[in-house]
């Protein structure tokens, strides 16, 4: 009885694997085209949760960072963050991305700001771009994953001074 019971698992397993081989072959190459994206934050203060923001293109970009909303083209993601660990990894389809971070000291789920709109929580964006008086463009922020990627972000309070 086991003797058959392993027959029929080598079978099942051999038909595993001959589907598994012939839908690799059938996968669009866009697919197979993706690479690790590894983002250190910098000047981490203070712990809290991380809420961060991956978008694929401009409306989704600037509507999630100005409206603090989710957007479709966007990848957004909460998750607590500590001055130990400052690093996050993911694997992401090669294109372009910009990249909104903002930590959220006092955990009530926004980015806090004062009176005039400027925040009082640490926040960054790739290429550690800033704006003038506002959050910085798509094209400013974008950068392009093509295989293994990192960005450093530099969180900062309040309005940027120039580095």
């Amino acid at each position: 009885m086991n003797l058959i019971l392993f027959k029929e698992a080598i079978q099942n397993r051999s038909l595993f694997l001959a589907l598994a081989l012939t839908c690799m072959v059938f996968v669009p190459k866009s697919y197979a085209e993706e690479s690790n994206l590894k983002i250190n934050l910098v000047n981490l203060d203070k712990p809290g949760v991380l809420f961060i923001s991956i978008c694929r293109n401009a409306a989704g970009f600037e509507s999630s960072v100005e409206n603090e909303s989710e957007e479709e083209s966007c990848i957004n993601d909460a998750g607590k963050v500590d001055l130990q660990n400052h690093e996050i990894n993911g694997i992401l389809p090669h294109g372009e991305y910009a990249i909104a971070i903002f930590v959220d000291a006092n955990g009530n789920g926004k980015m806090d700001k004062n009176f005039l709109g400027i925040p009082k929580e640490q926040y960054g964006f790739s290429n550690n771009v800033m704006g003038r008086m506002a959050a910085p463009s798509f094209e400013q922020a974008r950068f392009e994953v093509t295989g293994p990627a990192t960005q450093n972000i530099i969180l900062r309070i309040g309005i940027p001074k120039k580095d």
